[in-house]
């Protein structure tokens, strides 16, 4: 009994200190709800919905981890809050599997491939939580339902989010989410966006973050030096911090030497910040555990800070007619090509003014003849966002009716 009183103190003084700052961890794997203990980064808690779980104040770095925090087929109630997951590289900052009843509250995850994901997973709430500079922000995958997004932030995100589930909802009493790629307006001057969010159905945008990242966040790109390409150029965002590395065939990599606009030769240890600039050249060579050394090597790094550029293309059958009108008919599939200097978008569009749907391949026009609008844009993996392009088409399906005259 004495050993389990000096533990709760030990973990109360913890607690206790958490209210002012965080504390580093490694990443927190949690399968089934006996899995929830101290030792998985449970602060208190019994479980129910009248005390559920609290998983709270921990930094998590994910780097060369595949998750931040995964929990896998629970059903006890739990709350994550007040954490900060910084650069799931590999998979998922947050990442549910066949979860019910649980809620993730006021956390900041930023710079990676996906913020939080939902897989199969139900009654889970997401709220008040600050997004950047992922791939994805929220993806709530297959299965997944009756979970509430509201009053988060995303920031930069190039496919902020992302709904395949059914009976989910992404605002709560009238308020949204904020979406740092949102065009709308606000003619009323509540705060709340005028017309929906496309990509996903969001009502009500706000206007003004509700959070923040905080100052120490950006983005994070690895660069594969074997990977690149013979030009040698690669396009990353402001602010990013590089990863590097590099393969080799035999005995494996020892070190990776690096210097950057003519300056000092230095091994590389950890993820770097880029110089204030909208071009950088950096050199470098890699050594392997014989001793072996590449030739130098340069690459030159941009600063993609321009939204991609989208062009609509019609396939066969159509017609450019002379007064610059292009006919289509319900066969004519509609192409989207867009080109941006990370290489890297996601294309949406619409027809008519109906729903926005995400651009995976050609597509047709269906419905009546006539005049027919494709509205289209697209945002690249670091958050520009092209305004939206409108093309005029104007869709024939009628064969040509002969009638003979008499003189």
């Amino acid at each position: 009994m004495r050993g389990v009183w000096l533990l709760l103190a030990a973990v109360g003084l913890a607690v206790g200190g958490l209210a002012q700052g965080w504390s580093p961890r490694d990443p927190i794997y949690i399968h089934g709800d006996k899995a929830f203990t101290w030792e998985n980064g449970v602060v208190k808690g019994s479980g129910t919905p009248e005390d559920p779980y609290i998983i709270e104040g921990w930094i998590i770095d994910t780097r060369g981890h595949d998750y931040g925090i995964y929990i896998d087929g629970t059903r006890a109630h739990f709350v994550i809050r007040n954490c900060q997951i910084r650069y799931p590289q590999e998979r998922a900052g947050i990442f549910l599997s066949n979860v019910h009843n649980g809620r993730i509250e006021g956390n900041a995850i930023f710079g990676g491939k996906i913020a939080i994901h939902l897989l199969a997973s139900q009654n889970i709430v997401i709220t008040g939580n600050a997004i950047g500079y992922c791939d994805f922000g929220v993806l709530l995958g297959g299965m997944s339902q009756r979970n509430l997004v509201y009053g988060n932030a995303f920031f930069a995100c190039g496919f902020p989010a992302k709904d395949e589930g059914r009976d989910n909802r992404w605002h709560h009493e009238g308020r949204g989410n904020y979406w740092s790629d949102y065009r709308g307006q606000d003619l009323n001057r509540d705060k709340i966006g005028d017309t929906p969010y496309e990509l996903v159905p969001d009502p009500y945008p706000l206007l003004e973050p509700p959070v923040k990242l905080p100052p120490e966040a950006t983005p994070m790109r690895t660069v594969d030096l074997a990977k690149v390409a013979e030009r040698g150029i690669v396009a990353l965002a402001p602010k990013t911090l590089v990863r590097l590395v590099a393969q080799d065939v035999g005995v494996g990599v020892d070190k990776i030497f690096y210097r950057l606009d003519g300056g000092e030769f230095r091994a590389y240890t950890d993820p770097f910040p880029l110089p204030d600039r909208a071009m950088v050249r950096m050199e470098y060579y890699a050594v392997d555990k014989l001793g072996n050394r590449e030739p130098t090597k340069t690459l030159t790094i941009y600063l993609d800070i321009h939204p991609p550029v989208t062009r609509i293309l019609a396939g066969q059958p159509s017609y450019l007619a002379p007064d610059g009108k292009l006919w289509i008919t319900s066969r004519t599939p509609i192409e989207l090509k867009s080109e941006d200097a990370s290489g890297v978008v996601n294309i949406f569009y619409r027809i008519d003014g109906g729903e926005w749907r995400h651009y995976t391949g050609p597509f047709f026009v269906p419905g009546p003849e006539g005049p027919r609008k494709i509205e289209y844009y697209a945002i690249d993996a670091y958050g520009n966002r092209e305004e939206v392009q409108t093309a005029i088409v104007w869709k024939d399906d009628s064969p040509p009716v002969t009638q003979p005259s008499v003189p």
